[in-house]
């Protein structure tokens, strides 16, 4: 495909609406991690939801699945067990890992933070037809593949 300047001017305004999305996304996080409990961030929230989501699962996975390294996702990880929200038990395929999943606290938060942050996008898409989420979610849909 040819790569002409009206093609370049829409890969920049992409560029530039997703760091508008990414900057919006992380204030929503925000708002809602504080729904799950006031002492995580939405960093924190966004690990509890991999583990709700994924788990149970072994740290070294969590921070492949973040891009992160160990130490720093260990950090995330000590944080949300200290608060209740995720436990670690051994994995009994390797004596030496745990598996990480969350707690009935943590579940019970996570849903009640989940209804909230549904209720938000149903209002703040309400003018949307279907056929426009559609659209947006099989942009994005093939664009996170090719990202990937």
């Amino acid at each position: 495909m040819i790569w002409d300047s009206a093609r370049e001017s829409q890969v920049d305004r992409l560029e530039e609406q997703l760091r508008l999305l990414h900057r919006r996304s992380r204030r929503v996080a925000r708002s809602v991690a504080s729904r799950v409990h006031p002492d995580i961030d939405g960093s924190l929230y966004a690990v509890l939801q991999v583990i709700a989501q994924a788990g149970p699962l072994r740290l070294i996975e969590l921070a492949d699945e973040f891009g992160l390294d160990k130490s720093t996702m260990s950090r995330h990880v000590t944080t949300l067990i200290q608060l209740g929200l995720v436990q670690r038990d051994p994995d009994p395929l390797d004596g030496r890992a745990f598996l990480l999943s969350p707690t009935t606290d943590g579940t019970d938060r996570l849903a009640a933070a989940t209804s909230a942050r549904r209720s938000e996008w149903r209002a703040r898409l309400d003018g949307w037809t279907t056929a426009d989420l559609a659209d947006v979610v099989n942009a994005l849909h093939r664009l996170n593949g090719d990202l990937d």
